[in-house]
């Protein structure tokens, strides 16, 4: 048999074919892989972006723009390796210039030791010549750390003291303490401040709060709070129904009037949520730069007092940030408490929607040689104003309510608006598991789609391939 038949033998041409196929599919693969080697694609289809970083993390990300090296220090047999890996792989994806490796800190101590290593799982951070060391590996942790390796400098907060306000520390349901740690994971530095102590506000001072007082603030405190406005300073100030802090002529000045009133509010929302009525619920915002992205968000004021907005101050330009529901309504002085009757009289009680929040730009008036005011930090040349934000109530910040709804959004953007630090302000979505809720009609199709039609079509199109098979034969 010579070649040209031997090459037309069957079984020489399956042969050949079959080698050809192999060929071409082990060539795909080792193609496919280089390519995802070389650029890596991912796609994140879970509900709610489970899988993948937070807008806030991906902002961190996008300034990077020098070489940065995150090191783990995990040891080779640890079952953390392969979770770690995932989240500093997702942070490599978004930006080429990070890159990850794994250091063991058993097989090589000293130079674990000499990068500041604790314990298992920390994580260094290497950028421009600087280096932090994050304690954990998860995505909290490295963003923390990675926001403060990336700012030259940290922009301080003060919080007033020395009137009864609500304590940074304290873990209790009343207390900052969860406000103060986010605070912190947004790269602020975080301080008290006394003005009975000192006659002025600190020159490194970016934003004042003043988380509700319980006592009045003396004459020469709100004094000085003005002088500071007036260089162009930038002040939180919230506040309880019946504890305005001395503020309230304070607050006039501005366009911001008080009354002492509480607002309460019941309608079938709050009734599904099994709400009581002085948890008053909101979801309408003003077009202000905090609430811009606020789609569909609730947020919640415990024991409110409303704001009345007085357009005609002068110098001032008054927003608001965020209103009550149309059912809700406002009980004024305290008596109703001593009833217990919260329902709504129409002979006594207002009618909503009320201002929970509101936003005063103050133009700065010129010194007398015709110049404008020295700042209180420096700002950008076309910054020429000063900011005043007054929210009617405190709880909704504290450790109780902060991490519902919209809440702590709702207060860290304000803060980051206050400072600011525009790219920080945003919805920071919680990582929660979700139910899938599905209507009669979609669970129908569901099940005929996934155990009627799909196993029917697999069955006829294995009947018509074997036919066709019986037939060729």
């Amino acid at each position: 048999m010579n070649w040209r038949e031997r090459f037309k033998d069957q079984k020489i041409i399956y042969g050949t074919g079959s080698l050809v196929s192999v060929l071409l599919v082990v060539g795909s693969i080792i193609v496919a892989a280089w390519l995802a080697d070389w650029h890596q694609v991912r796609w994140d289809l879970t509900r709610g972006q489970t899988q993948s970083l937070s807008a806030v993390t991906r902002n961190l990300v996008k300034q990077v723009d020098q070489p940065l090296i995150m090191t783990a220090f995990l040891p080779e047999g640890s079952g953390e390796r392969d979770t770690v890996k995932d989240v500093l792989q997702r942070y490599a994806y978004l930006n080429p210039k990070i890159r990850f490796q794994f250091v063991d800190p058993e097989r090589e101590p000293l130079k674990a030791k000499e990068a500041g290593y604790r314990f298992s799982g920390n994580v260094l951070l290497t950028y421009r010549g600087k280096q932090q060391m994050a304690d954990r590996a998860d995505e909290d942790a490295l963003s923390n750390t990675l926001r403060r390796i990336l700012k030259t400098e940290s922009k301080k907060l003060y919080f007033l003291t020395g009137h009864g306000e609500r304590s940074l520390t304290s873990g209790e349901k009343d207390g900052l303490q969860v406000a103060n740690r986010a605070l912190e994971n947004e790269g602020y530095e975080v301080a008290n401040l006394n003005l009975v102590a000192q006659s002025q506000v600190p020159q490194d001072a970016e934003v004042v709060i003043v988380a509700s007082p319980a006592k009045p603030l003396l004459t020469q405190e709100i004094g000085t709070l003005k002088a500071y406005l007036d260089r162009g300073g930038r002040v939180l100030i919230m506040l309880e129904a019946f504890q305005d802090g001395g503020l309230k002529g304070f607050l006039a000045g501005y366009g911001l009037l008080l009354d002492d009133g509480i607002i309460l509010d019941y309608n079938q929302l709050s009734e599904s949520l099994r709400l009581s009525p002085i948890l008053p619920m909101a979801f309408q915002y003003g077009p202000t730069r905090i609430t811009l992205d606020f789609k569909n968000i609730f947020t919640i004021f415990p024991l409110s007092r409303p704001l009345t907005l007085n357009q005609e101050a002068k110098g001032v330009s008054l927003l608001p940030i965020v209103s009550t529901m149309a059912t809700s309504y406002e009980k004024l002085g305290k008596g109703w408490l001593q009833t217990d009757k919260a329902d709504y009289d129409s002979r006594t009680d207002k009618r909503g929607p009320f201002n929970l929040g509101a936003l005063a730009e103050i133009k700065l008036a010129p010194t007398a040689a015709g110049k404008e005011p020295a700042p209180a930090v420096k700002k950008p040349e076309a910054e020429k104003k000063a900011y005043l934000a007054v929210y009617g109530d405190m709880d909704f910040a504290t450790n109780a309510y902060f991490n519902l709804f919209g809440n702590g959004d709702l207060f860290l953007n304000t803060v980051n608006f206050l400072a600011s630090e525009e790219t920080q302000i945003m919805v920071r979505e919680a990582l929660k598991a979700q139910f899938l809720m599905l209507s009669s009609q979609e669970y129908w199709l569901l099940f005929l789609v996934s155990l009627v039609f799909g196993p029917l079509v697999m069955l006829l199109t294995g009947v018509w391939a074997y036919r066709t098979r019986r037939a060729r034969k």
